[in-house]
């Protein structure tokens, strides 16, 4: 259906594993515009074309909501969708998602600015882009950071190696979190997906490890834009948890039939072990972070996504 090339640029984003929501986004921007620059009539009316393309966008990562929330800010609610109506949508998305960041680090910074004299010790699982460049950039932030090496991809290694370049980290592995949990005075953490409910779709591991700081009353803060909300939880529709390849945890060809490999990426932390979501409409408790995105992003749009109260992306 679509050229060669799209085809391509959506299997390496439905394969990349590594990157953070911000990448992937970058990425899928880069999708629609070379589909644009495909298209020599500025005028014409595309908008099946697109609205299978972002089907197939939003497909490659169907827990990721910020991705549903890119498509639904350059495809809006529209009867017609133009390559000359949408590219510049696509340069405004750019400078709005600056903005969102921006604002975010703002309050990020205000939070850190509230626990720097306590040189905090804080645990971190997987790799997040958006909170180790928060970090990162703080310059007069000082911590100490326990990082979980998040199997089976191990992206904790990441994180870990880059937050040592600033300040000193440890490096555990995902079981060892009762045995560290009493040295840390704060848990950070990603964020993939936030439901209607208030609970945060991240990292395998961040369920226990939330579940864990909550009993030893350690306070978890979830950190990412307002594009974090996913729409499809808004309708009631299930967000997929995916079974990702056996071979990645346990590769062997002889296994007996009655042992079944489980590999999971993600899990679900209810609203009740999260202190707070730090983002760009402010700290909030998860539940209150719903109540307030509700007034501020589009959902009518994602009506072209349903047919007759059934789920289309799934």
């Amino acid at each position: 259906m679509f050229k060669p090339e799209i085809q391509k640029m959506l299997n390496k984003l439905r394969g990349d594993n590594s990157s953070g929501a911000s990448e992937l986004i970058n990425n899928a921007l880069a999708i629609i515009q070379f589909q644009l620059d495909l298209i020599s009539n500025d005028n014409e009316n595309i908008k099946e074309l697109i609205l299978d393309l972002s089907r197939e966008i939003i497909n490659s990562r169907p827990s990721m909501a910020p991705l549903i929330n890119t498509i639904g800010y350059i495809i809006g609610d529209k009867e017609v969708l133009t390559k000359k109506g949408i590219i510049p949508k696509l340069y405004r998305f750019r400078a709005d998602k600056l903005k969102r960041e921006t604002t975010l680090e703002k309050n990020f910074r205000r939070f850190t600015t509230s626990i720097t004299r306590m040189n905090p010790k804080i645990m971190v699982i997987s790799y997040s882009s958006t909170l180790l460049n928060l970090l990162l950039n703080i310059k007069e932030f000082n911590a100490e950071f326990y990082v979980l090496e998040s199997r089976p991809l191990l992206e904790g290694r990441r994180t870990a190696e880059n937050l040592s370049k600033k300040f000193k980290t440890h490096m555990i592995i995902d079981a060892a979190i009762g045995k560290f949990i009493d040295h840390i005075d704060l848990v950070l953490i990603g964020i993939d997906s936030i439901l209607k409910d208030g609970s945060v779709i991240n990292k395998i591991g961040t369920f226990p490890l939330a579940v864990m700081a909550y009993q030893k009353g350690i306070d978890v803060y979830a950190i990412g834009t307002s594009f974090k909300y996913n729409i499809k939880s808004h309708y009631g529709l299930n967000v997929r948890i995916e079974k990702q390849p056996k071979e990645e945890i346990y590769n062997r060809q002889d296994l007996n039939e009655n042992l079944e490999i489980c590999n999971y990426y993600f899990d679900t932390t209810p609203p009740k072990y999260i202190k707070g979501i730090i983002s760009d409409i402010g700290i909030l408790p998860p539940k209150k972070f719903v109540k307030r995105i509700k007034k501020i992003l589009p959902f009518d749009w994602f009506h072209l996504f349903l047919k007759d109260n059934d789920q289309v992306i799934k």
